[in-house]
C-alpha cells in the first residue's frame, strides 16, 4: 500500500506524461502543487482520490485516470458553457471550512448558497468527462439573473437522473448516477406516497452518492441509520454531512 506521499507522487508521474509543459512545484502529503505557463497557482487536492484506493488498492491505475481525465479543464479551461449543464450539489460547513483553508477566495469566486444551518447548495458544470464548480465569472457567460439558477439547476438535475429506490420495511436507498444522490433533497419527491416510513421523513446523506431514507419514529432503523452516517464519515469519500435531517414544511432540516 502507498502511504499519502508515495501516492501523490506517482499521481504526479501520471499528470506530467498528460499535460505537456507541465512541472510539480510542490507536493505535500495529499496536495500537488504544480506550475503551468508560468504560474504556480494550480492545485490538486487528492483526498478523495486516496481514500477510493484504500478501499480498492486493486483498481488504482482505473482511480488515477478518473482523476486525471478531470484535469483537462484546469489546464485547458472550455470557453463555452451550456445552461443544461448546470446542477446543484450539496455540501456543509466542513467542506466551505476545509476549501478557505485552501482557497481564501474560493467562496468570493464561486456561486452557493445556504440550504440549511447545515447544508448549502453550490453550482456545478457537469460535462462528459468532468465536474467543475460554477465560477462568478462562469456565471456571467450563462446570461441568466441569479434568482434564476436554483431552478434551472433542479430542473436539470430532474431532467438528467433516473432514480431507484431499493430497499424495505421502512428502510430504504436512492440511487442515481453515483454523483448526485445527495442533491435529490432538492427534488419534489418526498411524501407518504414515495416513502412509507414510520413517523416524519428521516434522511441521512454522509456522501454525495448515498442517501438513506427511514422514519423520525422507527428507533431500530434510525440506529441502523447513524451506524451507517458514522461509518461513512470515517472512511469514505466525497463526504457531504454528519447529521440526519427531518423532511419539515417542504424543506429538510
Amino acid at each position: 500500500m502507498l502511504n499519502e506521499n508515495e501516492f501523490s507522487e506517482e499521481f504526479a508521474k501520471r499528470l506530467i506524461k498528460k499535460v505537456n509543459g507541465l512541472k510539480i512545484y510542490s507536493i505535500n502529503g495529499l496536495e500537488i502543487q504544480t506550475e503551468f505557463e508560468d504560474s504556480n497557482e494550480y492545485l490538486h487536492f487528492l483526498d478523495n482520490c486516496y481514500s477510493e484506493y484504500l478501499r480498492k488498492p486493486e483498481e488504482i491505475e482505473d482511480i488515477f485516470l478518473k482523476y486525471l481525465n478531470a484535469t483537462d479543464s484546469l489546464y485547458k479551461p472550455n470557453e463555452t458553457i451550456s445552461i443544461n449543464d448546470i446542477l446543484p450539489v450539496i455540501k456543509d460547513e466542513r467542506f466551505i471550512k476545509s476549501i478557505k483553508e485552501i482557497k481564501p477566495d474560493f467562496e468570493k469566486n464561486h456561486i452557493y448558497e445556504k440550504y440549511n444551518d447545515e447544508l448549502y447548495i453550490f453550482y456545478v458544470e457537469d460535462t462528459e468527462t468532468n465536474i467543475n464548480y460554477l465560477s462568478q465569472e462562469s456565471f456571467a457567460k450563462l446570461n441568466i439573473e441569479r434568482a434564476e439558477l436554483q431552478k434551472i439547476a433542479i430542473e436539470n438535475l430532474s431532467n438528467s437522473v433516473e432514480i431507484e429506490k431499493h430497499g424495505e420495511n421502512g428502510y430504504f436507498m436512492l440511487i442515481a448516477d453515483g454523483n448526485y444522490e445527495s442533491s435529490l433533497i432538492l427534488l419534489d419527491i418526498w411524501n407518504e406516497e414515495n416513502f412509507e416510513v414510520n413517523g416524519e421523513i428521516l434522511i441521512g446523506i454522509p456522501s454525495r452518492d448515498v442517501l438513506i431514507v427511514t422514519g423520525k419514529d422507527d428507533y431500530e432503523n434510525i440506529e441502523r441509520l447513524c451506524n451507517t452516517i458514522n461509518e461513512i464519515n470515517e472512511s469514505g469519500d466525497h463526504l457531504v454531512s454528519k447529521k440526519m435531517f427531518e423532511y419539515n414544511n417542504g424543506k429538510f432540516v
